[in-house]
């Protein structure tokens, strides 16, 4: 068993644009307070990694970034400068989503650390990625240390074995922390710096109760896999257990099984008909019904309630409705047409479908289809205005707004309720406020980068906006990480507009 040493190779990597850039706009008067503070550049640097950025996705306070200057290689938090080091392992730098905790691991003479909020912890052979805690406060990985592997918390190591098996898992409400150890050909399983289970040929899929009193993993005897459930042993054992899973309120627990190249759920001891394979059980909000995807060997069909229902060719996610009475899923029919599922019966087709979307109170329905060369967006079985292409809608909180972006003529538009907005070079997806008093989307317009609030444009404009991070609302104000072009590098702006 090794621990990765990859790293970012500071002498030799390649600078791969990610950040959308393009202009110059006319300004519009809008009623908006705008400020952009700047949180870090690029300048001075002989490189930037542009697939390093990261920040805090919730409320977008933390952020960072790899450079390179010289030889060395820095990372920049909350524009910071860090110390120099040889090179910064690839997949970190990494900050919480609450912004709690950042950490990366970074390289110095063929050893390697972890630099967690600018304190730097013990120099190891080898260290993993970090994880966290769900709620940032703790930061554990696995490290190597000559013939000995150990898990780490926060700097301080918690146990060694021969080596460990994947990686640590935090219990949700991060009160707990469980890894497997393997010391000569056994393995075993470890709790909050307790063996709990041990000498196993196998083990695997540490699974915690959404209410984090339980603790499942699956544990291999000599020839069969058996399922260990706060620490009781299942007495039937099977070739195979994956997709331990509870349900949301953690009173109900089921857990896919193999014997004799067939798969089926298992809850209670009990088995449900067997098939060539099965997919992921999924659980309704009030934890009441499940579902799963089973394979009958030529076709897929979904099983709910322990009913199966329509065969096709592929299936798409399985979806509850928020009050856990409506059950929805797009599918692939034989035909390779589009086919969207409602309670597991009803068969509407289309020449192709997207994603099903349920509004949070549970009364609408949408989904994007293709019918000839046009796309159109379905609400409550209705179809919307045809365009040359649509992405997924998204509902606001309160359910009275369906919003998505849509593509007519090489014109985008953000469609509010059936009804197209201004056309603009390109628009993001829309985003909306806690309370569904506002919704801001990005737009791009005569090559810069705006941002559109209720319909109105701000005022300021950038040369992008960081691809692939949200739009963050914190009180009365939407916050948005952008970026301007120098001559001499990049400058990242923390965004925000007040309502």
């Amino acid at each position: 068993m090794t621990i990765r040493k990859a790293g970012y190779k500071v002498t030799c990597f390649l600078l791969v644009a990610t950040l959308v850039f393009a202009g110059q706009l006319d300004a519009q008067e809008a009623s908006f307070r705008e400020n952009a503070v700047q949180i870090g550049t690029t300048q001075g640097a002989d490189r930037f990694f542009p697939e390093s950025l990261t920040a805090s996705t919730a409320n977008l306070t933390r952020f960072a970034f790899l450079v390179q200057k010289g030889t060395n290689a820095h990372v920049i938090v909350d524009g910071q400068t860090g110390p120099p080091y040889d090179g910064i392992s690839k997949g970190t730098p990494i900050i919480h989503p609450s912004g709690e905790r950042s950490a990366y691991i970074a390289h110095k003479e063929g050893q390697m650390r972890v630099v967690s909020d600018g304190t730097a912890q013990p120099w190891y052979d080898g260290i993993d990625r970090p994880v966290f805690s769900p709620d940032g406060k703790r930061l554990a990985y696995r490290a190597k240390e000559r013939e000995k592997q150990i898990l780490v918390e926060d700097g301080e190591p918690v146990m060694s074995f021969d080596g460990i098996k994947g990686m640590p898992v935090f219990s949700p409400d991060s009160k707990h922390l469980a890894f497997m150890g393997v010391n000569g050909k056994k393995v075993s399983v470890v709790l909050d710096g307790k063996v709990i289970l041990e000498g196993y040929k196998n083990a695997r899929e540490i699974t915690f109760s959404p209410d984090s009193a339980q603790l499942a993993v699956a544990v291999q005897k000599e020839k069969t896999w058996h399922v260990a459930k706060d620490g009781k042993i299942s007495e039937k054992g099977f070739d195979f257990v994956q997709a331990l899973t509870f349900s949301p309120d953690s009173r109900r627990f089921v857990y896919a099984a193999e014997s004799d190249k067939r798969l089926f759920l298992v809850e209670n001891g009990e088995e449900t008909r067997h098939y060539k394979t099965v997919g992921t059980p999924v659980f309704s909000p009030d934890s009441k019904r499940l579902a799963f995807p089973a394979f009958l060997g030529k076709q897929w069909t979904v099983v709910l309630g322990g009913e199966a229902g329509p065969k096709f060719k592929k299936l798409a996610s399985l979806h509850f409705s928020p009050d856990s009475q409506k059950f929805a899923y797009s599918a692939i029919t034989e035909k390779d047409k589009g086919a969207v599922v409602i309670n597991n019966s009803e068969v509407r087709t289309y020449d192709s479908t997207g994603r099903v979307v349920f509004s949070p109170d549970s009364e609408h329905l949408a989904y994007r289809v293709r019918d000839g060369e046009k796309w159109q967006v379905v609400k409550d079985g209705k179809p919307g205005p045809a365009f040359d292409g649509v992405r997924m809608p998204i509902f606001s909180p309160d359910s009275q707004t369906l919003a998505y972006p849509a593509v007519k003529s090489e014109k985008m538009h953000m469609v509010t309720n059936h009804e197209p907005g201004k056309a603009y070079e390109q628009v993001g997806i829309p985003w909306f406020s806690p309370d569904s008093s506002h919704m801001v989307y990005k737009a791009k317009k005569k090559g810069k980068w705006l941002l559109v609030v209720d319909g109105k444009e701000t005022k300021k404009r950038f040369d992008g906006f960081l691809k692939d991070f949200p739009l963050a609302f914190k009180n009365d104000a939407c916050r948005a990480l952008a970026v301007r072009k120098t001559n001499k590098g990049i400058d990242f702006y923390r965004y925000e507009v007040q309502f």
